[in-house]
């Protein structure tokens, strides 16, 4: 895989997270995934797509700012600023974040097996 390859899996799961596309984000996100978020929290890979499936977030708006992709063999690095907006439990939000993945080769599919993201300065 190189850079080329991880921009367009994060083409991918940027298109499936706005669609809520469980089925794509499925395909995308390692069984054993955490995902930390802004608040601290760590999500499983069950917890991402039930939160999908069952309209408790519904991300209206993802605007990649700046991305840098970093591959290293059977894994990559990604570090996104974006600025999304949608609702989260009925509530409305807005902001700018950045996103770091690690993406790995498992058995031969690429899958973001790690990530976290906080909110960017202004």
């Amino acid at each position: 895989m190189d850079e080329t390859g991880i921009r367009a899996l994060e083409e991918r799961l940027k298109q499936a997270m706005l669609k809520s596309d469980v089925a794509a984000l499925d395909a995308l996100l390692a069984d054993d995934l955490s995902f930390v978020d802004a608040t601290g929290k760590v999500w499983t890979k069950a917890d991402d797509l039930n939160g999908h499936r069952y309209g408790m977030q519904r991300i209206e708006k993802i605007d990649v700012e700046e991305q840098s992709v970093r591959v290293y063999g059977a894994f990559a690095v990604t570090v996104t600023r974006v600025a999304l907006s949608g609702t989260f439990a009925g509530a409305p939000f807005a902001g700018s974040l950045r996103y770091t993945r690690t993406w790995g080769d498992i058995g031969g599919t690429w899958r973001v097996v790690a990530a976290q993201c906080g909110l960017a300065p202004f």
